[in-house]
Protein backbone atom coordinates (compact mmCIF):
# COMPACT_ATOMS: atom_id res chain seq x y z
CA UNK A 1 0.00 0.00 0.00
CA UNK A 2 1.44 3.38 -0.96
CA UNK A 3 2.19 5.79 1.87
CA UNK A 4 0.19 8.51 0.12
CA UNK A 5 -2.97 6.46 0.61
CA UNK A 6 -2.82 7.33 4.32
CA UNK A 7 -4.96 4.46 5.54
CA UNK A 8 -4.44 2.21 8.57
CA UNK A 9 -3.38 -1.40 8.16
CA UNK A 10 -6.57 -3.46 7.89
CA UNK A 11 -5.96 -6.24 10.41
CA UNK A 12 -8.51 -8.86 11.39
CA UNK A 13 -8.49 -7.59 14.97
CA UNK A 14 -9.05 -3.97 13.90
CA UNK A 15 -11.91 -4.93 11.59
CA UNK A 16 -13.75 -7.00 14.17
CA UNK A 17 -13.24 -4.40 16.90
CA UNK A 18 -14.83 -1.78 14.66
CA UNK A 19 -17.77 -4.04 13.88
CA UNK A 20 -18.39 -4.76 17.57
CA UNK A 21 -18.42 -1.09 18.54
CA UNK A 22 -20.85 0.03 15.81
CA UNK A 23 -23.79 -2.40 16.11
CA UNK A 24 -26.33 -0.33 18.07
CA UNK A 25 -29.13 -0.54 15.50
CA UNK A 26 -31.53 1.84 17.22
CA UNK A 27 -28.95 4.60 17.55
CA UNK A 28 -27.64 4.04 14.04
CA UNK A 29 -31.12 4.15 12.45
CA UNK A 30 -31.83 7.35 14.35
CA UNK A 31 -28.62 8.97 13.15
CA UNK A 32 -29.10 7.94 9.53
CA UNK A 33 -32.67 9.30 9.55
CA UNK A 34 -31.21 12.80 10.01
CA UNK A 35 -29.95 12.64 6.42
CA UNK A 36 -33.46 12.12 4.97
CA UNK A 37 -32.15 9.95 2.14
CA UNK A 38 -34.89 9.45 -0.44
CA UNK A 39 -35.99 6.03 -1.68
CA UNK A 40 -35.28 6.97 -5.30
CA UNK A 41 -31.87 8.52 -4.71
CA UNK A 42 -28.68 6.80 -5.81
CA UNK A 43 -26.46 6.35 -2.76
CA UNK A 44 -22.78 5.51 -2.34
CA UNK A 45 -22.08 3.97 1.07
CA UNK A 46 -18.39 4.90 1.25
CA UNK A 47 -16.53 2.90 3.87
CA UNK A 48 -19.48 0.52 4.11
CA UNK A 49 -17.74 -1.90 6.46
CA UNK A 50 -19.75 -5.10 6.85
CA UNK A 51 -22.84 -3.49 5.31
CA UNK A 52 -24.76 -2.42 8.42
CA UNK A 53 -25.74 1.02 7.11
CA UNK A 54 -26.53 -0.45 3.71
CA UNK A 55 -28.91 -2.92 5.38
CA UNK A 56 -30.66 -0.10 7.24
CA UNK A 57 -31.12 1.93 4.05
CA UNK A 58 -32.45 -1.12 2.18
CA UNK A 59 -34.89 -1.72 5.02
CA UNK A 60 -36.09 1.87 4.65
CA UNK A 61 -36.80 1.30 0.95
CA UNK A 62 -33.67 2.80 -0.63
CA UNK A 63 -32.94 0.45 -3.53
CA UNK A 64 -30.19 2.12 -5.55
CA UNK A 65 -27.18 1.70 -3.26
CA UNK A 66 -23.54 0.90 -3.98
CA UNK A 67 -21.04 0.03 -1.23
CA UNK A 68 -17.28 0.60 -1.12
CA UNK A 69 -14.68 -0.42 1.45
CA UNK A 70 -10.91 -0.86 1.42
CA UNK A 71 -11.14 -4.13 3.36
CA UNK A 72 -11.69 -7.27 1.27
CA UNK A 73 -12.99 -9.13 4.32
CA UNK A 74 -15.59 -6.49 5.15
CA UNK A 75 -16.70 -6.24 1.51
CA UNK A 76 -17.22 -10.00 1.49
CA UNK A 77 -19.26 -9.77 4.70
CA UNK A 78 -21.34 -6.93 3.28
CA UNK A 79 -22.12 -8.94 0.15
CA UNK A 80 -23.24 -11.92 2.20
CA UNK A 81 -25.66 -9.74 4.16
CA UNK A 82 -26.91 -7.75 1.16
CA UNK A 83 -26.57 -10.08 -1.88
CA UNK A 84 -28.60 -7.81 -4.19
CA UNK A 85 -26.34 -4.80 -3.61
CA UNK A 86 -23.09 -4.18 -5.52
CA UNK A 87 -19.99 -3.77 -3.36
CA UNK A 88 -16.48 -2.81 -4.46
CA UNK A 89 -13.07 -2.96 -2.83
CA UNK A 90 -11.60 0.51 -3.33
CA UNK A 91 -9.98 3.46 -1.62
CA UNK A 92 -11.85 6.69 -0.85
CA UNK A 93 -9.06 8.44 -2.72
CA UNK A 94 -9.69 6.57 -5.99
CA UNK A 95 -13.32 5.63 -6.56
CA UNK A 96 -14.21 3.34 -9.50
CA UNK A 97 -17.20 5.41 -10.68
CA UNK A 98 -17.95 7.95 -13.38
CA UNK A 99 -18.43 11.65 -12.71
CA UNK A 100 -21.85 12.77 -11.44
CA UNK A 101 -22.94 9.24 -10.51
CA UNK A 102 -24.60 9.70 -7.10
CA UNK A 103 -27.20 11.85 -5.36
CA UNK A 104 -25.78 11.05 -1.92
CA UNK A 105 -22.41 9.90 -0.62
CA UNK A 106 -22.75 8.49 2.89
CA UNK A 107 -19.53 8.45 4.92
CA UNK A 108 -19.77 6.92 8.39
CA UNK A 109 -16.57 6.96 10.46
CA UNK A 110 -14.16 7.04 7.53
CA UNK A 111 -12.53 10.48 7.41
CA UNK A 112 -10.85 9.91 10.77
CA UNK A 113 -8.95 7.00 9.16
CA UNK A 114 -7.19 9.41 6.79
CA UNK A 115 -4.12 11.55 7.37
CA UNK A 116 -5.15 13.86 4.54
CA UNK A 117 -8.61 14.80 3.27
CA UNK A 118 -8.20 16.57 -0.07
CA UNK A 119 -7.99 13.50 -2.33
CA UNK A 120 -11.02 11.78 -0.84
CA UNK A 121 -13.11 14.97 -0.80
CA UNK A 122 -12.26 15.73 -4.43
CA UNK A 123 -13.22 12.17 -5.40
CA UNK A 124 -16.51 12.50 -3.52
CA UNK A 125 -17.20 15.82 -5.23
CA UNK A 126 -16.40 14.25 -8.60
CA UNK A 127 -18.85 11.35 -8.24
CA UNK A 128 -21.65 13.49 -6.79
CA UNK A 129 -24.25 14.99 -9.10
CA UNK A 130 -24.76 18.79 -9.08
CA UNK A 131 -26.45 19.67 -5.76
CA UNK A 132 -25.57 16.18 -4.54
CA UNK A 133 -25.02 15.74 -0.81
CA UNK A 134 -22.15 14.46 1.27
CA UNK A 135 -23.60 13.06 4.51
CA UNK A 136 -21.13 12.06 7.20
CA UNK A 137 -20.75 11.00 10.83
CA UNK A 138 -17.38 11.38 12.52
CA UNK A 139 -15.90 11.74 16.02
CA UNK A 140 -16.13 15.20 17.61
CA UNK A 141 -13.36 16.77 19.65
CA UNK A 142 -15.36 17.31 22.83
CA UNK A 143 -14.53 17.12 26.53
CA UNK A 144 -16.54 13.89 26.88
CA UNK A 145 -14.74 12.32 23.91
CA UNK A 146 -11.36 13.26 25.39
CA UNK A 147 -12.29 11.66 28.72
CA UNK A 148 -13.47 8.48 26.98
CA UNK A 149 -10.28 8.31 24.95
CA UNK A 150 -8.05 8.79 28.00
CA UNK A 151 -9.86 5.97 29.82
CA UNK A 152 -9.32 3.77 26.76
CA UNK A 153 -5.61 4.56 26.75
CA UNK A 154 -5.20 3.62 30.40
CA UNK A 155 -5.07 -0.08 31.26
CA UNK A 156 -8.04 0.33 33.60
CA UNK A 157 -10.21 0.64 30.48
CA UNK A 158 -10.00 -3.09 29.75
CA UNK A 159 -11.74 -3.81 33.06
CA UNK A 160 -14.69 -1.49 32.34
CA UNK A 161 -17.36 -3.44 30.35
CA UNK A 162 -18.67 -0.28 28.66
CA UNK A 163 -15.22 0.52 27.29
CA UNK A 164 -13.68 -2.87 26.53
CA UNK A 165 -14.69 -3.22 22.83
CA UNK A 166 -14.29 0.50 22.24
CA UNK A 167 -10.80 0.34 23.73
CA UNK A 168 -9.74 -2.45 21.35
CA UNK A 169 -10.84 -0.43 18.36
CA UNK A 170 -9.46 2.89 19.61
CA UNK A 171 -5.97 1.60 20.40
CA UNK A 172 -5.63 0.13 16.90
CA UNK A 173 -6.44 3.48 15.28
CA UNK A 174 -5.14 5.84 17.97
CA UNK A 175 -2.72 7.78 15.73
CA UNK A 176 -5.44 8.38 13.15
CA UNK A 177 -8.00 9.35 15.79
CA UNK A 178 -5.67 11.84 17.45
CA UNK A 179 -4.84 13.33 14.05
CA UNK A 180 -8.54 13.68 13.19
CA UNK A 181 -9.40 15.38 16.48
CA UNK A 182 -6.50 17.83 16.01
CA UNK A 183 -7.58 18.67 12.46
CA UNK A 184 -11.40 18.50 12.77
CA UNK A 185 -11.86 22.26 12.36
CA UNK A 186 -9.53 22.46 9.37
CA UNK A 187 -11.50 19.61 7.76
CA UNK A 188 -14.63 21.77 7.69
CA UNK A 189 -12.70 24.70 6.23
CA UNK A 190 -11.32 22.40 3.54
CA UNK A 191 -14.85 21.24 2.65
CA UNK A 192 -15.85 24.83 1.93
CA UNK A 193 -12.63 25.62 0.07
CA UNK A 194 -13.17 22.60 -2.19
CA UNK A 195 -16.66 23.69 -3.18
CA UNK A 196 -19.02 22.17 -0.63
CA UNK A 197 -21.76 24.21 1.03
CA UNK A 198 -22.77 23.49 4.61
CA UNK A 199 -26.44 22.50 4.89
CA UNK A 200 -26.31 21.06 8.41
CA UNK A 201 -23.73 20.45 11.10
CA UNK A 202 -24.86 18.85 14.36
CA UNK A 203 -22.51 18.30 17.29
CA UNK A 204 -23.15 16.03 20.25
CA UNK A 205 -20.96 14.78 23.11
CA UNK A 206 -19.06 12.30 20.94
CA UNK A 207 -19.88 12.89 17.27
CA UNK A 208 -20.41 15.40 14.51
CA UNK A 209 -23.12 14.79 11.91
CA UNK A 210 -22.84 16.85 8.73
CA UNK A 211 -24.60 17.44 5.43
CA UNK A 212 -22.67 19.35 2.77
CA UNK A 213 -23.91 20.03 -0.74
CA UNK A 214 -21.87 20.34 -3.91
CA UNK A 215 -22.15 23.95 -5.09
Amino acid sequence: MKKTTNLPKQTKEWEMACVKTRRNLGKREERLSVFKIGKKQKVLDLGCGDGLNTSILVKKGVKNIVGVDISSKLVKNAKSINPKIKFYKASAEKLPFKDNSFDVVLVDSVFHHLMGYSKSLLEIKRVLKPKGRLCFIEPHNSLVRNIYDKLCEWSIGKYIPLLKNRRDSYLKEIDFMKHWLRTEKSFFKKLVNLGFKEKMKKLDMLSVIGIYEVK
